[in-house]
């Protein structure tokens, strides 16, 4: 890049991540001017580029915390099973998709019990009728959970497999036997029958399709070695079109050599920055550990994901490599724990210790959360799609789930992400979610408009505090000194350009340099 590239957008409005300006100029990358057009142009050195933003708004690239660039890929070119409905719709479309793919064993992903099928999970005869001579496993939308047919119970030896060498839980029959429903760590017997490996083509064609929303960081969770490899080579062969923050599956830090750590290709555009451990699972399918009881189903408070001493242990492992601790805990239960466990790593790196996903936030979380006070990277999307939470949790309990307001007012440093794929990666969605607490149908997890930030706030969850939780204050913001990530947007303020979503992301911008450009391609992500 020529050290005098500059480029300077007026014309319109800034929106930096503090504040309102004019417009903005950018040198070699890098935010050098904002303010008002006139000392803005004053600035500019001889031939800038000057880009009319013709009214048009400018907010700092996106960030999304915490998704699954890998599952992401896999699920975009695999089988889809969102939108299904009813179980002989299930079936038909496995039916479906295995003959047009007759051999190989057949994972499909995205099923919403919930929605697809009024909360009655199938079982392993459902998914025999689909598919019965090679491996089917069916994923739960939220990734804690699948469904697999009799064929792969039989390969995996979980017929015969005894209780008490299981992690996890595993679905029963009326007699007993297994009904092919998995939960938690019992997925891990399973995995190795539908497991394929990441394709770089698909990585690639990925974070394209994660642009074209306005995403110009994003950091991907859980990273085992072999995903890894794949990811530093694209980085060292500088085909990433978006920046890749990295964090590594906890329970395998030892398998990860030192050199797999270091920073590779373009300054900034990728780095391995922590660890992802479990502490317990999700809402859907019952597992997120709570400290009573489900309200609909007597007796189960969730799982507890891993004893402390495994976790704490991998956890100092991978402090003294240097990487930072992101432990999931969506259970109230856990966060608690999670918080305890994260105690010992605050300020020893960079970025941020983090509890990913924080769902339950009673008053007894919200003061452990006081003590520790670790990053809370949350996905406000899930307060529209848990909208069957009142049921499973009860309304007292209800009215302390995805509670922004009360954690931002205590102030918990808030980051916003989407767990892609296991919840939609557009983060326009996140974004009206977090201000609007029910979704276009009136539905919502916890509808409590107290709970509900207003534009700028939300903004600055997939901005400045998702930068500064990744231990990088240059990113997220559009001041002067931040790296030159940035969306034009066909709006004039943030609440028109929330209200019109993903289809306003105009051009998504990295290091100064346009990566989508919804007029070269004719379409955004969703057109």
């Amino acid at each position: 890049m020529s050290t005098t590239e500059a480029r300077l957008w007026t014309g319109g409005r800034v929106f930096t991540g503090q504040r309102y300006a004019e417009a903005v100029l950018l040198e070699n990358g890098e935010v050098v001017a904002v303010g008002s057009d006139t000392d803005v142009r004053r600035v500019a050195p001889t031939g800038t580029e000057s880009l009319p933003l013709d009214g048009r708004l400018v907010v700092p690239g996106l960030i999304d915390a915490h998704l699954h660039v890998g599952a992401l890929a896999r699920f975009r070119e695999g089988l889809d099973l969102t939108g299904v409905r009813g179980m002989d719709g299930l079936v038909q479309r496995i039916r479906d998709w295995a003959a047009l793919h007759p051999a190989g064993p057949i994972a499909g992903r995205g099923l919403d019990v919930e929605r697809s099928l009024s909360g009655h999970w199938p079982n392993r005869h459902d998914l025999d009728r689909a598919v019965s001579d090679r491996g089917l496993v069916v994923y739960h939308t939220s990734g804690h959970g699948a469904v697999v047919n009799s064929h792969v119970l039989g390969v995996a030896g979980i017929e015969h497999l005894p209780t008490d060498e299981l992690t996890g839980r595993i679905g029963r029959a009326s007699d007993g036997s297994p009904n092919g429903i998995l939960y938690e760590e019992a997925l891990r017997l399973v995995a190795p029958f539908v497991a394929t490996p990441m394709g770089e083509e698909e990585v690639v064609r990925t974070l394209q399709y994660l642009a074209a929303f306005g995403l110009t960081t994003v950091a991907t969770m859980d990273v085992t070695p072999e995903d890894l490899a794949l990811l530093r080579s694209l980085a060292a062969a500088d085909r990433l079109p978006i920046r890749l923050r990295v964090y590594l599956r906890l329970l395998r830090i030892a398998d990860f050599p030192p050199e797999a750590l270091a920073s590779v290709g373009r300054p900034h555009q990728f780095a391995v920055v922590g660890t992802k451990g479990f502490t317990d699972g999700a809402f859907g399918p019952r597992t997120a550990w709570l400290s009573e009881p489900y309200s609909d189903a007597a007796g189960n408070p969730g799982l507890a994901v891993e004893s402390d001493e495994t976790l704490s242990r991998a956890l100092a492992m991978a402090s003294d490599r240097g990487l930072a601790p992101a432990l999931h805990a969506i259970g109230d239960r856990a966060i608690v724990r999670a918080a305890q466990l994260l105690k010992p790593y605050s300020g020893r790196t960079a970025a941020w210790p983090r509890i990913e996903h924080v769902g339950l936030t009673t008053p007894a979380v919200l003061s452990a959360l006081n003590e520790t006070r670790p990053a809370l990277v949350v996905q406000p999307g899930f307060v529209w799609s848990d909208y069957w939470l009142r049921d499973r949790l009860g309304p007292e309990r209800a009215r302390w789930a995805y509670a922004f307001r009360t954690l931002a007012d205590r102030g918990h440093r808030l980051v916003g992400s989407s767990d892609a794929p296991y919840d939609p990666p557009d983060p326009w969605r996140g974004l009206r979610a977090v201000t609007h607490r029910r979704d276009p149908l009136g539905l919502s997890a916890n509808p409590d408009p107290r709970e509900a930030l207003a534009f700028e706030e939300a903004a600055r969850m997939y901005g400045t505090n998702a930068g500064e939780a990744l231990g990088e204050s240059n990113l997220g913001s559009l001041e002067v000194g931040s790296i030159g990530d940035l969306l034009v947007v066909e709006a004039r303020s943030l609440e028109e350009a929330l209200r019109t979503g993903a289809r306003a992301v105009r051009e998504t911008w990295v290091d100064g340099v346009c990566v989508f450009d919804s007029a070269a391609v004719g379409r955004g992500p969703n057109g």
